[in-house]
C-alpha cells in the first residue's frame, strides 16, 4: 500500500463519519416533531382543563352560597334559643305576681258555691250542692235587654296577656296586648305592655312591625325601665330587616348602632342586657 492511500483512508472514514451524521440528524430531527393528530388530542385536552376550571370555579361560587345560608340558619337557631331562655326569665317574673283566678270576681260578686241572697227553701231531695244553687227565677220586664257584661278592667287584659306569653302562646300573646293598648293607652300598665307587644312581634319574625313598636316604646318612655333592652331589640328588629329586605346596609348600619351606642345612651343597663348586645353584635358582623 502507498503512502497516498494510507492517508487517504483516515480521510475517507472522516467524511463519511461527518456524512453519517449529516444524515441522522435530519432524521433524529423529524422522529421529535409529533404526528398532525397529536396537535388536535393536545387542544382538546387544554379545552377540557378549561372546561374543568369553569366547574371549579362554579362549584366554589356554589358552595360559598350555601355556606353562608348555613350561617344564616345557624344565627337564626342561636336566636330563637335565646328567646326560649328569655322566655323561661319571662316566667319567672310573671310567677311572682298574684295568680289571677285567686282575685275576687268583679263587683264583688259572692264565690259560687255561696247560697244567693233570693234564694227560697230549697226543694227536698236535693243535696247540698243544688241546695246551695238552688234561687227564685226573677221577672224580666217586656222589651228589656238583659244587662250587658262589663268590660274587662286594665289588670283583667294585661294579666290575660300575660299569661299567653308565659305560655309561649305568641300569636294570641300579639292580639291581647294590642286589644290592651286599645282599650287602655295611658294606664300604669300600658309602658310595659308596649314593650310586650313589640317583644311578640319580633319573636314571630315580624321585624318591621317589631321595630316601629320598640321605637315607639323608646320615643314614648326614653327612660323607662325596660328601655335599655328595647334599644337592643330595636337594633335586633332591624338586623332581621337587613337579612330580608332590599336596604341591607342602611338597616345594619342602624342595627350596629344600636348596639354600639347602649353604654353611651345607657350606661346602667343591665349586665344581661349588655351581654345580648355584644352577642347580636357579632351575630350580626357589625365592626368592632
Amino acid at each position: 500500500m502507498t503512502k497516498r492511500s494510507a492517508s487517504f483512508q483516515p480521510r475517507l472514514a472522516a467524511c463519511l463519519a461527518a456524512a453519517g451524521f449529516f444524515f441522522a440528524m435530519p432524521a433524529l430531527a423529524q422522529t421529535r416533531l409529533p404526528p398532525p393528530a397529536e396537535y388536535g388530542a393536545a387542544d382538546a385536552r387544554q379545552d377540557r382543563i378549561e372546561e374543568l376550571q369553569q366547574q371549579l370555579t362554579e362549584a366554589t361560587a356554589e358552595n360559598e352560597r350555601l355556606q353562608f345560608e348555613i350561617n344564616q340558619r345557624d344565627r337564626e337557631i342561636q336566636r330563637l334559643r335565646n328567646m326560649v331562655g328569655e322566655l323561661a326569665g319571662v316566667n319567672q317574673q310573671l310567677g311572682t305576681q298574684e295568680p289571677t283566678d285567686s282575685a275576687p270576681p268583679p263587683g264583688g260578686a259572692a264565690p259560687p258555691n255561696t247560697p244567693r241572697a233570693d234564694a227560697g227553701p230549697a226543694p227536698s231531695g236535693l243535696n247540698a250542692a243544688q241546695q246551695a244553687n238552688t234561687g227564685t227565677l226573677g221577672t224580666i220586664p217586656a222589651g228589656a235587654a238583659p244587662a250587658a257584661a262589663p268590660p274587662p278592667t286594665a289588670d283583667e287584659l294585661y294579666a290575660r296577656a300575660q299569661s299567653y306569653l308565659a305560655a309561649g302562646h305568641y300569636p294570641d300573646a300579639e292580639t291581647a296586648f294590642a286589644d290592651f293598648l286599645d282599650r287602655y293607652p295611658n294606664v300604669v300598665q300600658t309602658p310595659n305592655a308596649r314593650f310586650w307587644y313589640a317583644f311578640t312581634l319580633l319573636a314571630r319574625n315580624n321585624y318591621a312591625d317589631a321595630a316601629s313598636s320598640f321605637a315607639a316604646y323608646l320615643q314614648r318612655t326614653p327612660q323607662g325601665p325596660r328601655a335599655p333592652e328595647a334599644q337592643v331589640r330595636l337594633g335586633m328588629a332591624l338586623a332581621g330587616m337587613a337579612h330580608d329586605g332590599e336596604n341591607d346596609a342602611a338597616e345594619l348600619r342602624q342595627a350596629c348602632g344600636a348596639f354600639s351606642s347602649l353604654a353611651r345612651s345607657y350606661p346602667n343597663a343591665p349586665r344581661n342586657v349588655r351581654d345580648l348586645a355584644a352577642r347580636e353584635a357579632r351575630a350580626a358582623n357589625c365592626p368592632t
